[in-house]
């Protein structure tokens, strides 16, 4: 075999020079080597294809997280519109609140300034009134006591 090697690498004709059997020894050889080789192939292959499948279904997997994934963004885009929606909201209402919380405070100095005024006029028609009574008696003693001298 040794010679078949180094013939092999010197010579253009690898099996030149060898007899019969060295020939048949060899292809023999390379024969238990081939089934060797081809049977550690179809192992490999067998395994290949084991990991393909795993991949496969991996990929398969991916996908179904893929789309969730995009269906989760989804979602999450319509809750974030929904979100500003009741940002904008809540600040309108605050606006609003704001608003109605100074009207308020204004209304309450109103009703302050009415009452008081209220308050003013009770006390001006009191007053007055008062000062009609005062008037009509002081007419009333003028008229009788000009009643009083006509008689």
């Amino acid at each position: 075999m040794r010679k078949f090697i180094e013939k092999k690498q010197t010579s253009q004709f690898p099996f030149q020079g060898l007899e019969d059997k060295e020939i048949s020894a060899f292809t023999c050889s390379t024969e238990s080597e081939s089934k060797q080789q081809l049977n550690k192939l179809k192992a490999s292959h067998r395994i290949s294809l084991k990991e393909i499948t795993v991949l496969k279904c991996e990929n398969s997997k991916l996908d179904t997280v893929m789309k969730e994934n995009v269906m989760l963004r989804n979602s999450l885009d319509e809750l974030n519109l929904e979100r500003s929606q009741h940002v904008r909201l809540i600040q309108t209402n605050q606006r609003e609140l704001a608003e109605q919380t100074c009207r308020t405070e204004n209304f309450e100095i109103e009703i302050g300034r009415l009452k008081e005024e209220t308050l003013s006029l009770t006390n001006t028609r009191y007053r007055l009134t008062m000062d009609l009574k005062s008037k009509e008696m002081q007419d009333y003693h003028v008229i009788k006591k000009l009643k009083d001298e006509i008689q």
